[in-house]
């Protein structure tokens, strides 16, 4: 044998020890593979033998373009190598390292594949965990990397939020700027970097010091690292932000007093009983210490919750050691209604077990009036929407006022006012007290039961209007005649107040005094008429015909007109203008109202791209949570260069149930200089603590209280709280639904920042 043929033999016997070798027809079926590659793929040649290749890939991949193009580049002898994953005959994966060899004939054609591969799974999957356990700490921890002379080379996110910094502005700074003087000139801090340059690591607590001169304290370990050499090459920081632990290791050294300062304090035993309270408490609550002391807590809720099973679970809860937070509504002395913000907090001996029950409260009850309706004084639409989701099954009745529209706008809104007040009182007297009634909106009234049978709630409906009938309401210029129409539902609590509401209108529509909501009434044929709308809507899209009005807002103390309101309008094929009243809701139904909005984000940027002015536009919640919708918005913002000047108000059209996107979106439009308004403050949804939690630079009071003041005390008073309030939080308000001079006379006296409505200024598409 010559030497030749030695070194052939010895070839292809390394080459199939230390590879898995596998060979292919050009159309894809398997020809041969060596005993590397049937022992790590688990076949016999004969189970893979003329079977296509993609018995060993993924279904997916076998399926994809992208496969069709790996074969297609082999045909044409392009050579691939690379990682691949792979199926075995168990149906694990396994991760190769292979080249895929095109063989050419004389002519150059391709007539054979062959693939050499190693089994790189081990090296993969290590990878993978090293990946892993890397993103998990840089999202559960701040870390933040240094050059071995203490220049910061890099820092995450976590890092760079508890330090109030940009990357840019720490990148090249020596580690120093987060030390206080004494220390950065100390021998102690010279020694610190000494150590690490040794490559010793070093950990403990640190005080730090933030970008604003916060001081944050962290628990940290700074870790020497060094590269294959052995040789250090930088040092890499973990940390975690116990700034908060290390304040409250001083409650029991000064902080007690700053507490019970700020807040109501109550302390009980495990049973319940109290054993102390503040003095904030007791004001609060209208108490002595003497008179609760010994008592239990059952004296501060009401008859009907203390003797219900969730009382009884808020208690076991207490007593397992888990703390309760949230908005309690308590009784203090006399029966006087205190809401409160509050934490239970289980205080736990040495063996961890609870030993007595401390209450943190602050007494949020003139916040809580805004769930209030404060013409009638009847819970509103969004307390009716609480209770509805803390019951499992209700019963819910929506009544009508038929001629109120006719009624306020021939006597004008204030005969309607008393209309509303004189009717919400015959609700409340001919109601019994299971039953609770809300003003759901403007002419509509909601009676809500979740303890009677369906039967029984509807045999008192019936009553009800029939006692409704036979009423006559006293007004100032006459005598009137009710009539109603109520529709009722008993569907399930997330489709309860809409099919109430949607029987409703379509009781009124067919003169019924009372129709029960069911599928076989076919209700959605009664809108048909939305068909036409979204068509009309489409037209107008394609035609440019949605338009931008503008109305002006005035600054009451300057005595000029600062600012505008972007409004959406609709221009008829016959140039008749239509307000969005008739056409938004139906363009949210059939999903053409974002690209109404886009319209508006657009046509408003275009108009003051070269304006002095602030302006602002609608966004409800939708917009918000709409991805494509924020992309575009941000995309304008940037185009047009307009953040400075943007105003963006929030319009809540539905309830929050997540506040996170909601926060996150705003802190964005902030960070690039736009301000934030909130809509309609005082009625629906708004309440004091969104405006604290939104950081809102604008309050808008509703024009529904505004227009009432020269008149209604109690809408007086509401306006002057949200400005009280307003002001504490630097928030400037704006008063809308402005139509006289003695109403703008009035808003100015009382400090209103600025004023909008049709005594200052209508809409119109020219400024």
């Amino acid at each position: 044998m010559d030497s030749k043929t030695k070194r052939e033999i010895a070839l292809k016997k390394a080459l199939n020890e230390n590879y898995a070798i596998i060979s292919f027809r050009i159309d894809g079926t398997i020809k041969y593979a060596n005993e590397k590659f049937l022992t790590l793929f688990g076949y016999k040649l004969n189970e893979i033998e003329n079977k296509h290749h993609k018995i060993l890939c993924d279904k997916n991949y076998a399926h994809s373009k992208e496969y069709d193009k790996f074969w297609q580049d082999l045909l044409e002898g392009n050579i691939q190598n690379e990682e691949f994953k792979r199926i075995k005959k168990n149906k694990d994966s396994v991760f190769i390292q292979a080249s895929y060899k095109p063989l050419l004939d004389d002519e150059g054609k391709v007539f054979e594949i062959l693939k050499f591969a190693q089994d790189i799974t081990e090296r993969k999957l290590q990878n993978l965990n090293y990946a892993g356990q890397i993103q998990a700490i840089n999202k559960s921890q701040a870390v933040i990397e240094f050059s071995l002379d203490g220049k910061i080379l890099t820092a995450n996110d976590n890092f760079l939020e508890i330090f109030a910094f940009d990357l840019d502005e720490v990148v090249g700074k020596h580690h120093s700027i987060f030390v206080e003087d004494p220390y950065k000139n100390s021998m102690e801090y010279k020694n610190f970097w000494k150590k690490l340059n040794e490559g010793r690591f070093d950990s403990g607590e640190y005080l730090r010091i933030a970008k604003n001169g916060r001081r944050v304290w962290i628990q940290a370990t700074y870790n020497p690292i060094f590269n294959i050499d052995n040789k250090l090459i930088k040092i890499v920081k973990f940390a975690q932000d116990i700034t908060q632990d290390k304040l409250s290791s001083l409650y029991h050294t000064g902080q007690l007093e700053a507490i019970n300062k700020s807040q109501s304090v109550i302390e009980f035993d495990m049973s319940g009983k109290i054993l102390n309270a503040n003095e904030n408490f007791l004001k609060a609550m209208n108490y002595s210490l003497e008179e609760i002391k010994g008592k239990h807590h059952s004296i501060f809720v009401e008859d009907s919750y203390k003797n219900s099973m969730e009382y009884k679970s808020f208690w076991d809860k207490l007593n397992e050691g888990n703390f309760d937070t949230g908005k309690y509504l308590r009784l203090g002395k006399n029966g006087k209604k205190v809401w409160i913000q509050a934490t239970y907090t289980p205080i736990l001996d040495i063996d961890k077990k609870p030993i007595k029950v401390v209450k943190f409260a602050q007494d949020i009850t003139e916040f809580e009036i805004v769930k209030k309706d404060q013409l009638t004084g009847l819970y509103n639409r969004e307390k009716l929407l609480i209770d509805i989701e803390e019951n499992i099954e209700n019963s819910l009745a929506i009544i009508e006022i038929n001629n109120f529209s006719f009624i306020s706008d021939f006597y004008g809104y204030k005969v309607g006012d008393e209309l509303l007040v004189k009717f919400s009182k015959i609700l409340i007297d001919l109601v019994d007290k299971d039953f609770i009634v809300y003003r759901s909106s403007v002419d509509k009234f909601a009676v809500l039961n979740s303890k009677v049978s369906h039967k029984k709630f509807l045999s008192f409906i019936n009553q009800l209007l029939n006692k409704l009938k036979n009423t006559f309401v006293n007004l100032e210029i006459d005598e009137i005649h009710l009539l109603t129409t109520c529709g009722v539902s008993f569907e399930s609590k997330e489709k309860l107040l809409n099919t109430a509401e949607i029987v409703n209108k379509y009781a009124k529509k067919n003169n019924k005094d009372l129709l029960i909501y069911s599928n076989d009434l076919n209700i959605e044929k009664e809108y048909v008429e939305n068909i036409k709308w979204t068509e009309k809507i489409k037209l107008a899209l394609n035609e440019d015909r949605i338009i931008v009005y503008y109305q002006p807002i005035y600054n009451n103390t300057k005595k000029k007109i600062e600012k505008y309101e972007a409004l959406v309008r609709l221009q008829d094929t016959n140039g008749e203008i239509i307000s969005p009243f008739m056409f938004l809701d139906i363009a949210k139904k059939s999903r053409q109202y974002l690209d109404i909005t886009k319209r508006v984000i657009h046509k408003s940027f275009e108009k003051f791209k070269d304006e002095p002015y602030e302006f602002s536009i609608n966004l409800t919640v939708e917009d918000i949570f709409d991805e494509d919708l924020k992309k575009y918005l941000f995309s304008k913002i940037e185009e047009y260069k307009i953040a400075n000047r943007l105003v963006l108000e929030l319009v809540e059209s539905e309830k929050i149930t997540i506040y996170e996107p909601v926060y996150e979106f705003i802190n964005k439009v902030k960070d690039l200089g736009c301000k934030v308004a909130i809509d309609d403050f005082g009625s629906g949804y708004s309440n004091f603590e969104y405006l604290v939690k939104i950081n809102a630079d604008y309050v808008k009071i509703d024009g529904s209280i505004i227009k009432r003041i020269l008149e209604d005390e109690n809408s007086l008073e509401i306006v002057k709280s949200i400005l009280t309030f307003s002001k504490k939080m630097k928030i400037k308000t704006i008063a809308e639904f402005i139509s006289s001079k003695e109403l703008f006379d009035k808003v100015s006296g009382l400090g209103v920042d600025y004023s909008q409505g049709f005594y200052l200024g209508k809409p119109q598409e020219d400024l």
